[in-house]
């Protein structure tokens, strides 16, 4: 034990002491607290104040109005635009449809009004064509009693005469309303009765007034 080395240390070097050494003058400027880290470190102790109650209880319930109108909007579109939307889409195709529709009841209402024109048209041309013919028909039967009376006279048939006059009396009736003048009418009837009331008397004057009758009823004839 007593033989053991005890290690001495070694001597540091003076100018190695001095600079590991730090002075008293620069810890104390270490320790002391710099201006700008004290304003740093007010700003930060500003910063952190607590936010005060009525300002947290008003964002809640901003919030609280914002997610109730955004809710609210979100109900009125989905409740109410887009049905009534809806509607009125089918209510637009709905028009469009009966739009159409009405324009075509308006051809067939014009075709058919065509159609009843040119039937109309038709109908009275044929209605026309008929009163030619039944006047035609009346004045060729009138003539033609007129005609077999003066043979049945020039004969001395006085029975045929009687009847061809009394036919000829019923086929001018038929004729005299689709005449149209009442001068015509008149004289032709007047003549008629002067030739049946001399035909006993005087067949001669009858004979004449017969020929003349021809005459007036020749002149009749529409071409």
């Amino acid at each position: 034990m007593e033989n053991e080395k005890i290690p001495v240390p070694e001597a540091t070097p003076p100018n190695q002491a001095e600079e590991s050494t730090p002075s008293g003058e620069t810890l104390r400027e270490e320790t002391q607290p710099q201006p700008e880290a004290v304003e740093e470190e007010a700003a930060l102790s500003t910063d952190k104040k607590p936010t005060p109650a009525w300002l947290r209880k008003s964002l809640i319930w901003l919030a609280i109005v914002l997610v109730s109108l955004l809710v609210g909007f979100g109900l009125a579109y989905f409740l109410l635009y887009l049905p009534a939307e809806q509607a009125r889409i089918e209510a637009s195709q709905q028009v469009l449809l009966l739009n159409e529709q009405i324009a075509t009841l308006e051809a067939d209402l014009n075709q058919a009004r065509e159609q009843l024109q040119k039937t109309q048209d038709e109908l009275e041309q044929t209605a026309g064509e008929l009163r030619v013919l039944q006047y035609s028909a009346a004045l060729t039967a009138l003539q033609h009693n007129v005609t077999y009376a003066r043979l049945a006279l020039v004969t001395k048939d006085l029975l045929t005469a009687r009847q061809e006059l009394s036919s000829a009396n019923t086929n001018l009736k038929k004729l005299i309303p689709m005449i149209g003048d009442k001068d015509i009418e008149t004289a032709l009837t007047e003549r008629l009765a002067a030739v049946r009331s001399s035909m006993t008397s005087d067949p001669e004057k009858s004979l004449e007034e017969l020929r003349i009758l021809a005459e007036n009823l020749s002149r009749l004839e529409k071409p």
